[in-house]
Formats: structure tokens, C-alpha cells, sequence
């Protein structure tokens, strides 16, 4: 068979673009083996699903050299060969999708050949196209020191005589020092804030120190660099994260209903994610008003379709189930239907059968139908991503208890346990024992309804009610009140 990695990479490329791969193997600037063209000529007739019996290595040797002996190695240097130059027209097509690097490329060019006048006229063009980007993201720094750059380069080789730059003066390495550390500041915060959220769900060991140095100067000693918007927002949100305190989710919440227009739609699926975790903290702190909270951001969210990391790309499968989870924490049952009906088919082949299930199955155990509920959990084929592994058996625990399938239940939380153990390394300590929390409790609440022993049903109550980092944790107060009542 054909190099997969050949195929693979060819039936990516979109019809355009695959008819004009075959113009750039065709050219003998970029090519000039003829057996690389005759190579691209019968692939061409397989495009863009490649699965055909056809593809194999020794059908292709003859219908590409009829009449001559097959050769392994000769066949294998013909397609590494076609792989190089997909590879090379990959770049190309990367390369053209951003004209503000070919002008800065160019830029770099005719510094380079001390071609003074057309570098002139160049430089001003890119300035005012620089400096019409709406989104101050870190690359709208690194261009602008990268101008700079060339600006600077320009002056020491013309001896700093040039009219046309007659201001130049120490402030311009002063500028350039100014665009380089903005786009630090933005890089490494943001990654900073990626760590910090990853953290939350996971164990990840990483040394903060020198980024912990960087935020005591921008909180005790900066004036400047934090006011500009996308060192602000990344600041905030650190804080948010590592502090929780209301008055930075003010902050960052006014930046996120305010910014559309300033902030890339990837900084604002980010900023949402960390108002949401600072909402699902708060509801485990007992704090009131924050289920409504989260169904608010996620209505803005959806208008402004932020539900991926990127254009382009399937909806967030978590996102999708969360927002499910946050309609029917406030009983929008209705509106939460409608959504997973219009949005469905948005999420990646891969998960859709886990998140619908899912979704439909909290559904109907929302309204208490945890017959259906059960049909839609049991309805899942498989589950591939840790992050559904946990919801979902939790929420089979859930419905075992409703529908009193208590040997069921046993059976579940023997097996959820020993997952866990197993799974450990990939939660952060707080979700650990925040799951435990629930067995534990989930466990005592099974067997007192087992023995109907009420007598220690206050006691479990009162344990529960002083536990806030506890899953679910409305539902097992829900179902000892009913006990006690």
C-alpha cells in the first residue's frame, strides 16, 4: 500500500488546493522528476478517499513502469519524494495565508541587498497595515518588533542620514524593548493561565518561579505594561485562578462582555472557560446565584460562538454536556432539548454518541424519568475520554439509586473505586477527593436505605452539608432530606 502518510496528507487538501498541488508538482521550479509527476497523475484519479486496492505498491510500479521489474527502494525514494514537496506546498499555502510575514520577509530582504528606496516604501505600507490589526494578541507585538527591528537594522547601515527617519532617536530602542517585552508578557502569561487551568483538573509538576517574580512586578511596581488589554486579561485570569477573588471575576467578566470586538475569538472561548471554573468553585463554597451565572456566560457564549478553541473546528464535547448540566441546574428543561437538538451535529463524529447520550440521559433524570434515563446511559457504545468516563458514572450511580438497583450499585462503585486508583495520576488532588467525597457518601447513603437504619441518617445529612468539595453533592443532601422528612 501507498505511504499513508502521503494519503493521509493529500486527502486534507481540499479540491482547490489539490488541483493546485498538481500545478506546483508540475512546475519545474519546485519539480523536476518526472516520475514524481506521473506518481501525482494516477494518485489523482483516487482523490480524496484514497481506498482502493489499486493503491497497492506493486499495482502502482506497473501501471506507473509497465514492463519493468518491480523495485521496492526506487518506488519508495518516488513517493518520499511527492510526500517533500505536499510538504513544501503545505508551507507555501501556510506562508501566503499571512501577508503581513511575506511584507516583513520581504522587508528583511531588502535590508539585507541595501535596497534603500523600494524598503522605504515598503516599511510604510506594512507600519499602517501593523497598526490596523484589531487584535492586540502577542503576534501584533512580535510584528511590531520585528518592524522595529528592520527600522533599526535600516538606520545603522544608512549611518542614520536618512531624512525620511530624521526622529530617530534612543527612544526607538526603547520602542523596540517595548514591543518584544508585550509580547512576552502576553506569551508567557497566557501559558502561564493554560498551566494553572490544567492544573485544576490534573496533576501537572512545573516550576513557576521566575513567571511568580514576573507578577509581582506587574502587580506591585508596573504602571504600563499591565493596562494594555491582552497582559490585562492574562493577568486577571491567573489571579482569578490562583486567588478567587470576586473583585478580579468582576474585572475579567467586564473584559469579556466588552472586548468582542478587541479580543480574538480563541482569548475569548479561554476567558469564558476560566469564568466558568470560578463559577463551578464558588457552587462548591456553598455561594448562591452561581447556576444562573453559569447559564448567563453560556447564553453569551453561544451568541457569540464561542464554543471552540478555534474556527473551524467541532464544538467543545465538555462545553456541550457542561452547558446541558447548566440549563438544567436552573430547570430549563425545554431550552436545554432545544440546544442539544440544534448543536448536536457541531460535535466530532468520535464523541457524539457519548455527549447526546449523556445529555439526554441528565435530561430525563431531571425530570425524574430514570427509566429513559437509563436507556440513554446504557445506550452509549464506548467512552474514550477520561473527562466523560467520570460524569458518566456518576451519573449511572445516580440512577441505579433512583431506580433502587442497589446490587447494581455495589457492583459501580466497587469498579469506580479501582478506576480511580488507577486514573489518580490524571486528576489534581481537590478533584480526587472531591469524587471520593461522593462514593464515600453515595456508599453509606445505599446502605442505610439498604437496612433502612434512619438513626444514622442525621449524621450523614450533617457530614454531607459540612462537605462542600463533595460531587453532587445537591443530590445527596436532596436524598438524605427526603429520608429524614
Amino acid at each position: 500500500m501507498i505511504s499513508n502518510t502521503l494519503l493521509g496528507m493529500l486527502s486534507k487538501f481540499n479540491p482547490r488546493e489539490f488541483k493546485e498541488f498538481g500545478e506546483f508538482v508540475k512546475s519545474p521550479f519546485f519539480n523536476k522528476n518526472i516520475h514524481v509527476k506521473q506518481l501525482y497523475e494516477y494518485l489523482k484519479k483516487f482523490y480524496p478517499d484514497f481506498k482502493d486496492k489499486r493503491l497497492d505498491k506493486e499495482i502502482v510500479f506497473k501501471s506507473l513502469f509497465d514492463g519493468k521489474k518491480y523495485n521496492d527502494g526506487f518506488l519508495r525514494t518516488v513517493i518520499y519524494n511527492l510526500g517533500k514537496l505536499a510538504e513544501d506546498y503545505l508551507a507555501y499555502i501556510n506562508f501566503r495565508k499571512d501577508d503581513l510575514n511575506r511584507g516583513l520577509n520581504l522587508l528583511k530582504e531588502l535590508n539585507e541587498r541595501k535596497l534603500e528606496k523600494v524598503f522605504l516604501k515598503y516599511y510604510n505600507e506594512i507600519e499602517e497595515d501593523i497598526n490596523a490589526i484589531t487584535f492586540h494578541d502577542p503576534e501584533y507585538f512580535f510584528k511590531k518588533y520585528e518592524l522595529q527591528n528592520q527600522k533599526e537594522i535600516y538606520m545603522d547601515w544608512t549611518k542614520f542620514k536618512q531624512k525620511d527617519f530624521k526622529n530617530y532617536t534612543t527612544n526607538t530602542i526603547t520602542y523596540i524593548d517595548d514591543e518584544l517585552t508585550s509580547y512576552y508578557l502576553s506569551k508567557a502569561l497566557n501559558h502561564y493561565r493554560f498551566m494553572l487551568d490544567k492544573n485544576m483538573y490534573e496533576q501537572i509538576e512545573q516550576n513557576y518561579d521566575f513567571i511568580e517574580h514576573i507578577m509581582d512586578y506587574l502587580l506591585n511596581k508596573d504602571t504600563y505594561f499591565k493596562e494594555k488589554l491582552k497582559i490585562k486579561l492574562h493577568l486577571y485570569e491567573v489571579l482569578l485562578i490562583k486567588e478567587k477573588k470576586e473583585e478580579h471575576y468582576i474585572i475579567l467578566k467586564n473584559i469579556f462582555v466588552s472586548s468582542f470586538e478587541k479580543l480574538s475569538k480563541s482569548d475569548l472561548y479561554s476567558l469564558h472557560n476560566v469564568l466558568q471554573s470560578y463559577c463551578v468553585y464558588m457552587g462548591y463554597q456553598n455561594k448562591t446565584g452561581y447556576s444562573k451565572e453559569r447559564f448567563d456566560l453560556y447564553k453569551i457564549c453561544l451568541e457569540q460562538k464561542l464554543y471552540a478553541a478555534a474556527e473551524h473546528i467541532y464544538f467543545d464535547d465538555l462545553m456541550f454536556a457542561n452547558i446541558v448540566s447548566s440549563a438544567l441546574a436552573v430547570k430549563e428543561y425545554e431550552w436545554a432539548e432545544r440546544f442539544t437538538e440544534q448543536y448536536k451535529d457541531m460535535l466530532s463524529p468520535e464523541n457524539t454518541d457519548v455527549v447526546v447520550n449523556y445529555s439526554y440521559s441528565r435530561l430525563y433524570f431531571s425530570k425524574n424519568d430514570f427509566e429513559k434515563a437509563l436507556w440513554y446511559i446504557n445506550n452509549i457504545r464506548s467512552i474514550k475520554h477520561i473527562q466523560y468516563k467520570l460524569p458518566v458514572r456518576d451519573l449511572t450511580l445516580k440512577i441505579y439509586y433512583e431506580l433502587g438497583m442497589l446490587a447494581q450499585s455495589a457492583y459501580q462503585i466497587d469498579s469506580y473505586r479501582h478506576f480511580l486508583n488507577n486514573n489518580k495520576g490524571s486528576l489534581s488532588e481537590e478533584r480526587f477527593k472531591r469524587i471520593l467525597n461522593f462514593l464515600r457518601f453515595y456508599t453509606r447513603l445505599v446502605k442505610i436505605k439498604e437496612k433502612n437504619s434512619l438513626k444514622d441518617i442525621g449524621k450523614l445529612n450533617e457530614e454531607i452539608e459540612n462537605s462542600p468539595n463533595t460531587l453532587e453533592r445537591i443530590w445527596l443532601l436532596s436524598k438524605t432530606g427526603e429520608m429524614i422528612n
